[in-house]
């Protein structure tokens, strides 16, 4: 297998595997139109554009406990994390699809849900999620 097929083996495992784990719950949701058009989206991405988004979902999760150590979600730290977490939806998403509602809506599921919930908390502590979802609210209010 070469390494363009590889990759993109890698975007159908990587999208086989969300559609697995939150399919349903993002298409009740958003709706099928939408889950579709992110799937597309990611099936899209050239291999630097996968990276960024790899890279980015780092960084957040570096901000994340950055942020947190400050104690406030609307402080400086905060915002920055919510609009890095807005561009890295908007890669998912596409930046024609990405909406300030959609993402509020997308934080609250974060809460909702546990697989979200030790996501978040283990990348970054416990409280983690609720303190991203408190500085998104922030950002996007």
């Amino acid at each position: 297998m070469g390494k363009h097929d590889a990759f993109e083996a890698l975007k159908r495992r990587a999208i086989e595997e969300n559609e697995r784990a939150c399919g349903r719950e993002a298409r009740e949701r958003y709706g099928d139109d939408a889950v579709d058009a992110a799937n597309e989206r990611l099936a899209s991405l050239s291999q630097d554009e996968w990276d960024e988004k790899d890279q980015l979902e780092q960084a957040i999760k570096e901000r994340l406990r950055a942020a947190m150590a400050t104690g406030d979600p609307a402080g400086d730290a905060a915002r920055e994390l919510a609009r890095m977490h807005a561009r890295w939806i908007a890669l998912h998403w596409g930046e024609g699809r990405y909406s300030r509602e959609a993402h509020r809506g997308l934080a609250q599921m974060y809460l909702a849900d546990d697989r979200f919930r030790a996501y978040y908390d283990t990348a970054a502590g416990e409280g983690a999620t609720e303190f991203l979802v408190a500085a998104l609210e922030s950002y996007l209010a």
